[in-house]
């Protein structure tokens, strides 16, 4: 009798951990599955082509082909000064660019430097730019620019002036003009830049050489 109670009891608690221990894994599984929604639906990977935002991010030689950094964007954010983001264009891929100016204010560029009145201000201030890879640079200099003039580029509310790290090969604001800001799906988070080599590794192994994801050219 007592060795059917203890076999019994046995039973019961090897039972109640068995349960214990698949509603831990439950729990842990919706937790997965709803943090995964939750990125899916805030966050997108951004595969970068091309040498126009060198050498912040480097990009493959074309989207069909491995070696590009891989990052995100937080999709929906406002962008700010100095922000890379992504932004849309029909019929074509997006340009992922870096936010130079916004609303309101005007810019120009000297002898490959620029200068931007902010909106409100009175005067030109000179923009340190240390993520450029060339200030001076026939590009910056050359007159088919939008902002080429001694009164400099006015950018319209609601819009932003995008311009590449790498200035000598950027087709950017430039050439193209002022970009609605409506038009930008997400800008680059700070966490995947410092993290990008990891991502890009991590990126490769697992889509095996083959890019996917949203494709950013120059």
């Amino acid at each position: 009798m007592w060795k059917d109670v203890n076999i019994s009891l046995f039973n019961k608690d090897g039972n109640r951990k068995l349960n214990i221990a698949l509603n831990v894994l439950i729990v842990i599984v919706a937790a997965f599955l709803i943090g995964e929604i939750l990125f899916v639906t805030s966050y997108t990977g951004v595969y970068v082509v091309d040498k126009s935002m060198q050498p912040t991010l480097y990009g493959a030689a074309t989207k069909y082909e491995a070696g590009g950094d891989y990052v995100y964007l937080l999709k929906n954010a406002k962008p700010t000064y100095g922000d890379i983001v992504v932004v849309e264009r029909e019929n074509d891929d997006p340009l992922i660019k870096r936010v130079i100016a916004l609303g309101g204010d005007r810019l120009k560029l000297v002898d490959g430097e620029l200068f931007i009145k902010y909106k409100g201000k009175d005067e030109f201030v000179l923009v340190e730019e240390p993520y450029v890879l060339d200030t001076n640079n026939d590009k910056n200099n050359h007159k088919n620019t939008f902002c080429n003039t001694d009164e400099g580029f006015f950018v319209e509310d609601g819009k932003v002036f995008l311009m590449g790290d790498n200035r000598n090969v950027s087709n950017d604001s430039r050439d193209m003009g002022a970009f609605e800001q409506s038009k930008v799906y997400g800008v680059v988070t700070d966490w995947s830049l410092k993290y990008k080599k990891i991502l890009s590794a991590l990126h490769k192994f697992f889509a095996f050489d083959v890019p996917n994801g949203m494709n950013c050219s120059k």
